[in-house]
């Protein structure tokens, strides 16, 4: 006895299947749910579940009295390496790139401020600030925020910020880094930062992972 896959299965297999071999490019808007309803001559929630464990496999994403689009391919890292974003993207199959959006020698005051403490300066300690947005195969992915004690690296900026990784111009000052503390946490984007990444404005997002480097 052969025994069928649930409904919802069969269709959102059917559906994932179109997104990946037509293929349908990331942000295009899928069918909507009475339309699905009457193609598949199922019930409603039915389509509805089929929509949801495509969710949940990251092929699409739900915007709320909208409907549903196709979502950006996922990048999947592990985080026990200590890989820059251009070699990550390398090794992945993706040119990466770059375009600065901030850098600048930054002086802070705020006894309270959360780069001071990470970076272990005192108030009124330089810092370089780099602001990018990372491309990997032309496509923005990331926006990365950099902060370095100015006096543990003077100069930094008079390096090609755009065409190197942080991680390869502070091995050529002689500050190979080691180790990271990492912090991750969910978010929606705003405005700004949608326009950056080419998404819809609230979208959910991992922010630039902040972390303190250790270097040696």
């Amino acid at each position: 006895m052969v025994r069928r896959s649930p409904i919802y299965i069969t269709i959102a297999e059917d559906i994932r299947k179109e997104i990946i071999s037509r293929p349908l490019p990331p942000h295009t808007r899928l069918p909507s749910e009475p339309e699905l309803v009457q193609r598949y001559g199922a019930a409603r929630e039915t389509v509805r579940r089929a929509l949801a464990r495509l969710q949940e496999q990251g092929l699409i994403y739900s915007r709320q009295a909208v409907g549903s689009f196709v979502a950006e391919p996922r990048v999947e890292q592990d985080l026990d390496q200590l890989v820059g974003f251009s070699e990550f993207m390398v090794y992945q199959g993706l040119k990466p790139g770059a375009r600065i959006l901030t850098a600048k020698i930054q002086r802070i005051s705020d006894a309270n401020s959360p780069v001071l403490r990470q970076l272990n300066l005192k108030p009124g300690s330089s810092v370089v600030y780099l602001r990018r947005l990372r491309l990997g195969g032309g496509t923005p992915l990331v926006i990365a925020n950099t902060w370095l004690p100015e006096r543990r690296f003077p100069g930094f900026l008079k390096h090609d910020v755009q065409r190197h990784s942080v991680y390869e111009i502070m091995q050529k000052m002689g500050h190979r880094p080691i180790d990271a503390v990492q912090t991750i946490e969910a978010t929606t984007l705003r405005e700004e930062e949608a326009g950056l990444l080419t998404v819809p404005v609230g979208s959910a997002a991992l922010p630039d992972q902040a972390h303190r480097l250790l270097w040696r």
